[in-house]
């Protein structure tokens, strides 16, 4: 029974593949850059609960002690509680409130886009492992190939059958193989070691990727653009640019309203004592108005640097949309062309096997030379991973395209 389970747990331990999805969620709790951003956006929320607090009064407590050295020495102690209230300031309060609240909704947004950017780093490192690991298991069987084809040739050569220079053209193109295959593995290992990064494992951990994901991008179902650009108009970021143009606004009311007055309230409780009076208790009400009336032109420009600063959200909006709609159909193009890429990849595949098949049938019968056998394995090999490239192609793209929309998925559509 230890046995079969000894089995069974090392059978799941090396079949175990990590998948995109769980990718992301390791990410989404261990990439630094997102923590950083949930904290600056804890900082934000406190930051606007905090302006709730100039809506009520304050109330303070002070304790002076003052020594007089004259023709009398003497020393007084003063305890007082005071409340202060400002009752009004033409709705300065209501305006810091209302634009912190604007700031922590633009940042909640902010953080979205974060979100997604996080997203589609993954994706992107994740189809990259895919491809490399389909790259290196693609060089493996060219190697057995190579060698295969450099044993018939020695085999040939021992027999007399076949000139010497067929051996080296063989062991040449081996050793090229096996060139090439150590840089597929180390191309692999940085790939997997890019991802390890970004969800939080020891970068040299040996991480697993579902490699036939890539496979399932050869369904070119996509959306018409219309539908696309739809979609990414509901980005988070369109709502965080209009969330930063309505603090501006409010920042240019705020403005106006400095060259107001403002009236305040306050009521203190004291308690004197000094060593040559006694002490003596008395309380004060005080109702106060305080006005700026004059400040040079300070006030004025800053309503003017306020209102162009609103000018410029606005444009900042407009240029937003224009250069998403941009970005979103240069990659819808490129991915109707990685769809058809991907068609005549497959094609080229099949007719390298089938040369390749046909080459190594004449080499055997001694119909065919060491070149062309060389080649027809050569050019599978290349067609091999020009599949592989297109896939990733098609891959990487849907992500960017998806990051676009900022959606996790592109919704279904028409065949393209």
């Amino acid at each position: 029974m230890r046995k079969i389970f000894t089995f069974f747990l090392i059978f799941f331990c090396t079949a175990y593949s990590l998948t995109v999805e769980e990718a992301i969620q390791l990410a989404e709790k261990n990439h630094p850059y997102l923590l950083q951003q949930k904290s600056t956006l804890g900082s934000y929320r406190y930051d606007y609960i905090s302006s709730y607090g100039s809506f009520l009064p304050s109330v303070s407590v002070d304790y002076t002690y003052s020594r007089y050295r004259n023709s009398e020495d003497y020393f007084s102690r003063n305890y007082s509680l005071t409340f202060y209230w400002t009752v009004y300031n033409a709705g300065q309060n209501i305006l810091i409130n209302r634009i912190k609240k604007a700031m922590f909704s633009s940042f909640e947004k902010n953080f979205e886009e974060t979100l997604l950017d996080i997203h589609y780093q993954v994706k992107k490192a994740y189809y990259q492992a895919c491809a490399d690991k389909e790259i290196l298991r693609f060089r493996k069987i060219q190697l057995k190939a190579a060698q295969k084809n450099f044993d018939m040739a020695k085999k040939k050569l021992k027999l007399g059958l076949v000139k010497k220079s067929d051996y080296l053209q063989a062991k040449v193109r081996l050793e090229n193989v096996r060139y090439m295959l150590v840089q597929a593995e180390n191309e692999y290992k940085k790939s997997i070691a890019n991802l390890n990064s970004l969800i939080g494992f020891p970068i040299d951990r040996k991480t697993e990727v579902d490699s036939t994901v890539i496979v399932k991008f050869e369904d070119d179902k996509i959306p018409d653009f219309d539908t696309i650009k739809k979609l990414a108009l509901k980005r988070p970021i369109f709502k965080q640019y209009r969330y930063d143009l309505k603090a501006s606004e409010l920042q240019v009311k705020q403005s106006l309203l400095s060259f107001t007055p403002s009236v305040y309230l306050s009521y203190s409780i004291n308690r004197d004592y000094s060593s040559l009076y006694g002490s003596s208790d008395y309380n004060t009400f005080r109702v106060g108005l305080s006005w700026t009336v004059f400040e040079g032109l300070k006030r004025y420009y800053n309503y003017l640097s306020a209102r162009e600063n609103e000018r410029s959200y606005r444009y900042r909006l407009k240029e937003l949309k224009r250069q998403i709609i941009l970005n979103l159909y240069s990659t819808y193009l490129d991915l109707k062309t990685a769809y058809k890429n991907v068609n005549v990849a497959k094609t080229l595949l099949k007719e390298a096997e089938h040369n390749y098949k046909q080459a190594l049938g004449e080499y055997k019968v001694g119909k065919g030379d060491i070149i062309s056998l060389v080649t027809a394995e050569s050019a599978l090999a290349d067609a091999h991973e020009t599949y592989v490239q297109s896939l990733l192609n098609i891959a990487i793209t849907r992500a960017v395209l998806e990051r676009g929309i900022g959606m996790e998925k592109i919704p279904s559509g028409k065949e393209k």
